[in-house]
């Protein structure tokens, strides 16, 4: 099974997308596609990334303004949680006294932990 898709291959598995509407988030630049050998491919990751601008442009009409700072915003979001999850592992890789003292630390914050 593989996960990288040509254009025609997405426009069949996102059921209101269209070659046009595909065009249109490219050009957005909300989408993007890598470019192979065998033409264009579309990760999974893009085809939930797709599905989803369908779902909010026929769902909530949202607009493209609106597509394009919700994307920013989702990816921003996405890579904050990748360095929590760096910083979380490189804490786990310290000894005791280090993780209590953090963990007090975070507690007088407020942090809720």
């Amino acid at each position: 099974m593989t996960n990288a898709y040509a254009p025609e291959q997405v426009i069949k598995k996102v059921a209101s997308l269209t070659a046009e509407r595909l065009s249109r988030f490219e050009h957005l630049q909300i989408v993007t596609p890598v470019n192979t050998s065998e033409g264009p491919r579309y990760y999974t990751l893009d085809v939930r990334r797709i599905t989803l601008l369908c779902e909010l442009t026929d769902d909530f009409e949202v607009n493209e303004d609106a597509l394009v700072i919700i994307m920013s915003l989702l990816d921003q979001l996405h890579g904050a949680h990748d360095r929590l999850e760096q910083v979380v592992e490189a804490i786990g890789a310290e000894p005791s006294e280090i993780k209590l003292r953090l963990l007090r630390r975070l507690h007088d914050a407020g942090a809720g932990i």
